[in-house]
Parts: structure tokens; C-alpha cells; sequence
């Protein structure tokens, strides 16, 4: 799996380390938990990365329009050019928010649809305080490694429905259009006889990956695996689990089928770096899982603070 918010707060804070030595400043900042690494191994590999690659950075903001990818500094670099960022791991994002809300942590990292949605609903409790363009990132569904059969047939509908429009319609509706109104709960078709795939669902992404107010999961995935159940003829169930631990839950076979989320190469390097190994420190997957090809994309990560 890759690590899109660990390549791009590392990348952003190395990109404006030049700073640090003489000013040690640092901020708060709450994710939501990764598969395959440490809360340890994830700061350690961020500070590493930042010191190799400080000396390459313009010491003050007028140079930077030297370099040949400006536009991925300019929305956020005065915000990060003084400050480490000291990583919080969290299990779910309730935890994070209450943590957030607590003064706990300074800000708080999300995909730009479900900081739009939470912003939308709460206006008064957050700010978006800059975005992060800088990784492409993606959901995938995640088995466990040898259900090769699992794993092709939602490939082969997966791939039907971006053919026919269906993921292109299902976006529209459960995540571009929505608002800040609660998404729709998604119905599932039952094949008498037929063998149920259980899915885990977290609540930790809304509206992608939601769990509405009388705990029944809904959203933009619940969308999609019921389609997937239709045309593949099997019985979805759904079962809640934390963002955590979603690999413990398949590797136990609590579950058939997790939601495996920034799965994609693609990490945009300025080309004053692309000689570093800025790669070096991520994993990219959990031993013992397979993946399912991509159904849903975001260009944009947004850093949320709490509103003053």
C-alpha cells in the first residue's frame, strides 16, 4: 500500500527543512493510522528524508520561483517552512477530531472529499489551512493473499463499471453532489443460496467510507459494493471494523474483504529531486495481501485546523 500522506507531509517537510536549524518549531499533526508501518518508523523516516535532502532547498521564499514545480510550494510552504511536523497515528476519525478539538494535535490531514464534508457540516468547528497536491492517491479493495478469485472477479466488475459509467455516476452522486447532506444507504441484492463476502467498513472517510447516526454503514462504498455484489452474483455483508485494524481483520478472516486506501504510484517530484530516494522509507503493502484495481481517485489531500 502506499503511504500518499507519508510521501507528501515527508516530501513537504523536507522540501522546506532549510529553516529548521534555526528555528525549532514543531506542529502537531494527526492521520489516521497506516497498514504496514509505525506510528516510530513513519517519524523517524520523516525526519531522515528531511535532513538528506535540506540542503538542496532555496533558503528563502524569492527563490524559490527558480525552481521548475513552484506551483506545488505556493499554497502551503509559509505554513511548513519553520515547523517539524511530529506525526500522530490514529484508529479512527472520531479519535482524531476529539483529539483536534482536545488541542492535542495541531492539525489534522484528509482526503479533500471528506474535508469538504465534515467542513460542510461543522463550519464553525474547522479550517482548512493548506492543501497538499503532491500524490495522486487511490482506493482499492484489499483481500487476503491467495483469494486470486476474489480478487479477479471485482477486478472484472470494477473494470465494467468504469466502462459503462456506473463508478463515474455513483462519484456524482454519493461524493460530488452531496454536500453536507447524509448519503443515501445503499440497498444490497440477496442471491438465495448464493456465498457472502464480508466487507469492512470503518465510517473514517465521509462520505467515501460512512457510517450514518443509527450505525447503519452507507456512502460512496457501500454504493459500489452493492453493484459489485449484483454483478457478480455474491452476498455482501458489512461489518465494522477500525481503520487499525483492518489488516488484523483479514488476516483473521473476520472479514473477506477490506478497503485498502492510497494504492498508486505516481508521487510527484520536483525535478530538482528526482535523483533522491524519496521513496526509500515507504512500504508498500501489508505481507499477505492483494489488491483489487483502483475504483475511486483524489488528487488532493487538505490539512485541517480547529476553528478559532
Amino acid at each position: 500500500m502506499k503511504k500518499t500522506l507519508m510521501a507528501v507531509i515527508i516530501l513537504i517537510i523536507a522540501f522546506s527543512s532549510c529553516c529548521f536549524a534555526a528555528d525549532n518549531n514543531s506542529v502537531k499533526s494527526g492521520i489516521l493510522s497506516y497498514l504496514g508501518t509505525t506510528e516510530s518508523e513513519f517519524q523517524i523516516a520523516l525526519d531522515d528524508l528531511r535532513k538528506s535532502v535540506a540542503p538542496l532547498i532555496p533558503t528563502d521564499d524569492s527563490h524559490l520561483e527558480e525552481w521548475e514545480d513552484y506551483d506545488m510550494f505556493e499554497g502551503f510552504l509559509s505554513s511548513l517552512v519553520k515547523n517539524r511536523r511530529i506525526v500522530k497515528f490514529y484508529d479512527s476519525l472520531l479519535s482524531m477530531q476529539m483529539a483536534l478539538r482536545a488541542k492535542q494535535v495541531d492539525e489534522i490531514v484528509l482526503p479533500e472529499a471528506v474535508v469538504m464534508y465534515i467542513v460542510n457540516n461543522n463550519p464553525t468547528q474547522y479550517e482548512i489551512l493548506f492543501s497538499l497536491n503532491m500524490m495522486p492517491s487511490t482506493i482499492s479493495f484489499g483481500f487476503k493473499k491467495g483469494n486470486v478469485e476474489l480478487q479477479k472477479e471485482f477486478n472484472s466488475a470494477i473494470s465494467a463499471m468504469r466502462k459503462d459509467g456506473t463508478l463515474m455516476s455513483l462519484e456524482e452522486k454519493y461524493i460530488n453532489q452531496l454536500g453536507a447532506s447524509e448519503p443515501a444507504k445503499a440497498k444490497f441484492q440477496e442471491f438465495k443460496g448464493a456465498k457472502t463476502i464480508k466487507v469492512a467498513v470503518t465510517g473514517d472517510l465521509p462520505p467515501i467510507d460512512f457510517i450514518a447516526a443509527d450505525g447503519t454503514p452507507t456512502g460512496y462504498n457501500t454504493a459500489i459494493l452493492s453493484e459489485i455484489g449484483k454483478r457478480i452474483k455474491k452476498n455482501i455483508r458489512l461489518i465494522s471494523v477500525e481503520s487499525g485494524g483492518r489488516s488484523a481483520a483479514l488476516a483473521s478472516e473476520r472479514v473477506d474483504v477490506v478497503f485498502w486506501y492510497r494504492n498508486r504510484d505516481g508521487l510527484k517530484v520536483p525535478k530538482k529531486l528526482q535523483d533522491k530516494n524519496l521513496k526509500g522509507a515507504m512500504k508498500d503493502a501489508v505481507d499477505g495481501v492483494i489488491l483489487s484495481e483502483p475504483y475511486y481517485t483524489w488528487d488532493t489531500d487538505l490539512v485541517v485546523g480547529r476553528a478559532q
